[in-house]
């Protein structure tokens, strides 16, 4: 009994350790790496794209404008956020004025690059695959590229204003 009880004992405060340890420890965000993004504006050719930190830093918001004749069209919004079951950072953005309504994004972040593999739908509900990557530099901007197959389609660099 008294082996029993030292044994029990024993597992107890193993089991408390372990806890205290998992407590202490910063537990890695998989979105951290939105980080350069988030803050300020991003302007390119008419263009406008806001992140910001949705709650408890546990999913991005984005939203892209158009600006037209110096005014602000919000033309796309959503949100990145990760899938604690699919181990992945997952994107769902809807727009509107465009020729798609609607995006569905499969991200993850590559050397400091955020890569994703997005399907667009329109109107119909037809699917477009893409793959879209956004590098920020060492200075206030980040580079976009888009891609249809192996076929850089669009793309730019975003220049951050606070």
């Amino acid at each position: 009994m008294k082996t029993l009880t030292i044994l029990l004992t024993t597992l107890l405060f193993i089991t408390i350790a372990e806890v205290q340890a998992q407590i202490n420890s910063p537990i890695s965000n998989p979105l951290d790496g939105f980080a350069p993004f988030i803050g300020g504006e991003w302007h390119l050719d008419g263009t406008l794209q806001v992140f910001e930190w949705g709650i408890g830093n546990k999913s991005v918001r984005s939203r892209s404008y158009f600006v037209i004749n110096g005014e602000r069209k919000l033309v796309s919004e959503g949100y990145w956020f990760w899938h604690p079951g699919e181990k992945v950072i997952k994107g769902f953005f809807t727009a509107i004025n465009m020729p798609v309504n609607f995006f569905e994004y499969t991200s993850e972040f590559s050397e400091g690059t955020l890569v994703s593999q997005l399907v667009s739908y329109d109107n119909a509900g037809n699917p477009t695959t893409y793959k879209e990557t956004m590098n920020p530099t060492s200075g206030p901007e980040y580079v976009w590229k888009l891609y249809q197959g192996q076929a850089e389609i669009m793309g730019g660099t975003f220049t951050k204003t606070e």
